[in-house]
């Protein structure tokens, strides 16, 4: 069989954000593709046959309905093995569909250029649509990533509003689902430095919105929880503060923050500590934040017998994981590490906490033992164990805020990771603040 009979279509997309994402004609003509000619020779007559409003030299093919694209300088014959549903609709008499569209690094930078020379309500419109674009063609995020887009969003972000930074974490969660997305992510350093930077924010959304984010980022790879301290060290450092005070400012509602922004931030700080390999980070870490008051925090929460279960069991396994470091708790007690973790370089001194039991502070979990079932150190979770209790997601209903909620239909509009702690696990976070929130609205 040296051609194969395909139907074919373009699609006006040579402005990604009024893609109207139907291709025409609705009734496709056909044409016979030769197998063993490569492409780029053959889409001269497609673009004719369908007098596309599209520029030749910028023209790529797209398989209908799975969306993969061909490889316009190989045959059909030389990339048979990534056409294995092209070749099963043939063998069954069917006819594919190819689809004449733009290619995806014009697409890219029409993106970029759009977002950077916008301003006002089209920047607006623009920023709104991102979410959708990535969503609908998976293949845009790693091109995206490749031509310096995560750059673009923190440039555009850094003189945009709390509406505008919303909508652009939006996107960038859409992006975070995949493989490609989430590794552009981890190789980008200032990313994690703007989402970090963003939990100072004055909005509670955009606050909301990075948290689940960071979340996100630190679950999916342990080395991720390395990665934001270092990222906090930065911006910090640039700051003239000590480490994590973005956060603690959280915990302290200097703000305003809900109960909601305070189960995160806790959530996020007990992954990361989970995260660390050795005493050194783990003492660093908690130290700069014992230093910023998160005793006195966790007490003024711990004895108010109106503190949610749920935040109490994050301040609970703090507590835990710190006097299981400074071993004042039985290594026999349940759901905690199974050792201790061992100094970095291999050294011999014993290093504890701020607050290990030869210095006078309070023990909040034995004072705060009689208000709350999940204040006992051996019934709380150790932050290296995942467990209901120490999700943000438990205990809040309904509420679609969730950044560890999936969206049911997320599945069929892209495919994500399905590893354990994948991005996958975000995908219903980002629209999840949109119905609960004033703050971002459909721009007209």
């Amino acid at each position: 069989m040296a051609s194969i009979t395909c139907r074919v279509q373009h699609l006006e997309d040579s402005d990604p954000f009024i893609c109207t994402n139907f291709p025409e004609p609705r009734r496709p003509p056909t044409v016979n593709v030769e197998q063993n000619i490569p492409l780029s020779e053959q889409i001269s007559g497609i673009h004719k046959l369908l007098q596309a409003p599209l520029k030749l030299e910028e023209c790529t093919l797209q398989l209908s309905p799975n969306g993969n694209y061909l490889d316009l300088d190989s045959s059909l014959l030389e990339q048979r093995d990534e056409l294995e549903s092209f070749y099963e609709d043939v063998n069954k008499g069917k006819k594919p569909i190819l689809i004449l569209r733009t290619q995806l690094s014009v697409r890219v930078h029409s993106i970029l250029e759009k977002l950077y020379n916008s301003h006002g309500p089209e920047l607006r419109r623009s920023l709104f649509s991102l979410k959708q674009l990535f969503q609908d063609d998976k293949d845009l995020v790693p091109e995206f990533v490749a031509s310096e887009g995560l750059t673009c969003f923190i440039k555009v972000g850094a003189e945009a509003d709390h509406n505008y930074q919303n909508y652009i974490l939006r996107a960038l969660s859409q992006i975070m689902l995949f493989v490609d997305g989430m590794n552009g992510v981890i190789n980008h350093p200032e990313t994690v430095q703007w989402l970090y930077t963003l939990t100072g924010s004055l909005s509670r959304l955009v606050v909301k919105t990075s948290l689940k984010l960071l979340i996100v980022f630190v679950e999916y790879s342990e080395s991720n929880g390395a990665t934001l301290i270092n990222a906090v060290n930065a911006v910090d450092g640039q700051r003239g503060v000590k480490p994590w005070s973005y956060l603690m400012e959280v915990l302290e509602e200097r703000n305003g923050s809900d109960t909601e922004l305070l189960i995160f931030t806790m959530t996020l700080i007990n992954k990361t500590l989970a995260a660390l390999p050795d005493q050194d980070s783990f003492y660093d870490m908690t130290d700069s934040l014992e230093q910023l008051g998160m005793e006195t925090i966790i007490h003024k929460h711990m004895n108010n017998k109106g503190t949610e279960h749920d935040l109490r069991a994050q301040f609970t396994i703090y507590e835990t994981a710190l006097k299981y470091e400074d071993g004042e708790i039985d290594d026999s007690a349940p759901h905690l590490r199974k050792e201790r973790r061992k100094t970095a370089g291999g050294e011999q001194e014993v290093r504890k906490s701020r607050r290990s039991s030869s210095q006078s502070f309070p023990d909040v979990l034995s004072s705060s033992a009689g208000s709350s079932r999940s204040a006992s150190p051996t019934a709380a979770l150790s932050p290296s164990v995942s467990s209901a209790s120490s999700s943000p997601t438990v205990g809040l209903g309904s509420r679609a805020s969730s950044p560890l909620t999936s969206d049911p239909g997320s599945s069929a509009s892209s495919p994500s990771l399905s590893q354990a702690g994948s991005p996958q696990s975000l995908h219903g976070a980002a629209n999840g603040g949109v119905s609960r929130e004033q703050e971002e609205t459909t721009p007209t």
